[in-house]
């Protein structure tokens, strides 16, 4: 019989939680001894479908997910009791906390709600209609604190509280006023691809670290929107990427659209006029729209076609010591990496392997750090021989000293994981798709227009013009111009901005949100 692997790991110094699939674990940290588990609970208290989101309160007490089935449960951990149940208008990215008693939640529509931890007795499932702001209905009454234009990957909020940093697909990292998300104070812009991780250091908290699909990690002045510098990862990494994705397709689908694939022909638009009656009305065709056009298959599954390394930085964490280290995992790979933070030396990329793919880890307040993996994952290439300690083992626990990691008599929570697993089927786990990532963030343009939007890029905006003229002949696309002409605006904008010292002044209550191009601005009105 198979079983779940762990997605998600929250150690506390006495309970810890854990995702395995639907189910939920509560087990006592010193012992390992399983206090609560949703295996045990009623069937509607269990996620229809794999928990693909999480959160724990920074108390402890209180514990956020979110999966298939778009519904926001908020557990008690102590009793693992479920407070309350509600419905999200679209899936889920991403979730966290704030202030301990908020609960925001991301989607695929690039927007972010803010819910209360325990709801109002007045609200319901009905009778809410759409925000003025946002672009689809909240049947919860969750509140709109801003929105991207481009699926949201993840966020958080700086540790005063003060701003909250959202990532997207599009390459875009914003900094925002929190709650006032409408208030923009700064982007940090420079990726080409999607940004899929950041992290600010708690010894550092003027630097931001993003990675995504780029083969560097950014370090930024996220207050000014400055770049420090760059860490190329990529090749230190690229030798541990196991899990593969199925070679992509070249054709894309936009959010909303329907594309008839011709033979040497690019796509082209149906029911142009029914595209946005369709996006409202049908919840789940429009965003599930990406998905649709995808490769097929399952990334790491056998397959007799090509496949290809697509690297998506999954997870950025550090270790505060006398030399602070920068730790960070990688969808398929199998180990984890890290780095010293110091400016005046070229970081050296160092890994620790445990020869199964890397699901997530969790670090504790020492340094140590717990690994998640995919320990029943094979592929046509062999693992055994290389392997070290149990091949089984889902948990391995890693001790930090001072200049690195080093394995250790596992403690009674990692050999209760280890051995209190919960079965699942094939079909389950097929549904898990525990790398759709690679799947998910990169964009399957075709090769054509990934050459015709880099030959573009240094074209100055007054080209853009010319170039308007002739998208109607082929030789680029409106949307390609469109995304050209945004980054460019903004790339002026952010430039404008340092040159003149130039601050965003707070903006009144009565602001409105207008979007352009890939992102949202405020813009203040005065009353009439």
């Amino acid at each position: 019989m198979s079983r779940y692997p762990y997605t998600r790991l929250f150690w506390q110094s006495e309970y810890s939680i854990v995702i395995a699939g639907p189910h939920i674990q509560v087990l006592d940290t010193n012992t390992g001894d399983v206090l609560h588990s949703t295996a045990k609970c009623e069937e509607d208290q269990i996620a229809s479908g794999p928990i693909r989101c999480a959160a724990l309160s920074d108390c402890g007490k209180y514990l956020a997910t979110s999966g298939e089935d778009k519904k926001l449960k908020t557990w008690q951990v102590d009793n693992l009791k479920l407070l309350s149940s509600r419905v999200l208008p679209k899936k889920p990215t991403y979730i966290n906390f704030a202030d301990n008693k908020d609960i925001l939640v991301a989607d695929k529509f690039g927007d972010i709600f803010r819910y209360q931890l325990h709801p109002n007795s007045n609200e319901s499932s009905s009778g809410y209609t759409r925000d003025a702001l946002s672009s689809h209905e909240n049947p919860s009454g969750g509140e709109l604190i801003l929105g991207h234009a481009s699926l949201l990957t993840t966020f958080l909020v700086t540790a005063d509280g003060q701003y909250i940093v959202t990532a997207d697909r599009d390459e875009h990292i914003r900094i925002s006023w929190y709650p006032q998300g409408y208030t923009i104070e700064s982007y940090c812009l420079g990726h080409q691809k999607y940004v899929s991780a950041i992290h600010i250091p708690s010894f550092s908290p003027g630097t931001l670290i993003s990675g995504g699909g780029d083969s560097v990690l950014k370090l930024w002045d996220w207050m000014n929107g400055k770049l420090l510098r760059n860490i190329d990862v990529f090749s230190a990494v690229q030798p541990f990427i196991a899990v593969k994705a199925p070679k992509k397709k070249r054709e894309w689908r936009n959010e909303g659209e329907d594309i008839e694939s011709t033979d040497g022909k690019r796509g082209r638009r149906k029911n142009k006029g029914k595209r946005k009656e369709k996006r409202s009305a049908d919840d789940g065709d429009a965003e599930e729209s990406q998905d649709s056009a995808m490769p097929e298959g399952q990334p790491g599954e056998a397959s007799t076609g090509e496949s290809e390394v697509v690297f998506v930085v999954h997870r950025l964490a550090s270790i505060p010591s006398i030399t602070p280290k920068i730790v960070f995992s990688v969808v398929g790979a199998t180990a984890i990496f890290w780095f010293s933070m110091d400016d005046n030396s070229e970081a050296c990329i160092q890994h620790e392997p445990f020869y199964k793919p890397v699901i997530d880890f969790t670090l504790e307040d020492d340094g140590s750090v717990w690994v998640l993996l995919d320990a029943d994952w094979s592929s046509q290439r062999s693992w055994s021989s290389q392997s070290k300690g149990n091949d089984s083992n889902l948990v391995e626990v890693r001790r930090w000293t001072p200049d690195n990691f080093t394995a250790s008599h596992p403690p009674p929570l990692a050999m209760a994981l280890n051995s209190c697993t919960l079965s699942a089927t094939q079909a389950d786990l097929k549904v898990l798709d525990l790398y759709s990532d690679l799947l998910a963030l990169p964009k399957h343009l075709e090769a054509v227009a990934e050459d015709r939007t880099q030959d573009s890029s240094e074209m100055g905006i007054d080209d853009a013009a010319t170039a308007d003229d002739r998208s109607n002949d082929g030789s680029i696309t409106k949307r390609e111009l469109g995304r050209l002409k945004h980054k460019q605006a903004l790339q002026r904008l952010q430039e404008v901005g340092r040159g003149t010292g130039l601050d965003f002044e707070p903006l009144p209550t009565d602001s409105k949100r207008v979007k352009c191009g890939g992102d949202t601005f405020a813009l203040g009105l005065d009353e009439a």
